[in-house]
């Protein structure tokens, strides 16, 4: 896999180990062709506090593209999938916006708090 010209779709979280005191976690990235990258790794330094740290092979795949070094690390689970999750809208918004459109065009039809504001536009149109 090379670094130019990806774009990625989706992130998951995988656990390695649920063991108490040694829990591990992989936080993966999938490009638009399907395959995944370990881009994230954390692992717990004490009883449910966890460290983590961009994978290795992330950097040395994505790094310079993406402003990421390695030993660029979080501290909470939350600050990761900020991270994976903006991974996920910078591919879009580069892409050539169908992407974007149709985000945009599943959240106005999918919300209910919308439907009651789109009316008024629609009897305009």
């Amino acid at each position: 896999m090379t670094g130019s010209g990806h774009c990625f779709v989706e992130w998951k979280e995988q656990f390695i180990s649920q063991e108490r005191g040694n829990r591990v976690v992989h936080y993966f990235l999938k490009d638009s062709a399907g395959e995944s990258i370990i881009a994230v790794v954390g692992t717990e330094r004490s009883v449910r506090h966890m460290f983590y740290v961009v994978a290795e092979e992330f950097v040395q795949v994505y790094g310079a593209e993406n402003s990421i070094h390695a030993g660029f690390k979080w501290r909470s689970r939350r600050e990761v999938v900020d991270w994976l999750t903006s991974m996920l809208s910078k591919q879009h918004v580069q892409g050539d916006g169908s992407s974007m459109y149709f985000y945009f065009s599943a959240f106005f039809l999918f919300s209910p708090c919308v439907w009651c504001y789109m009316y008024p536009v629609i009897d305009i149109l």
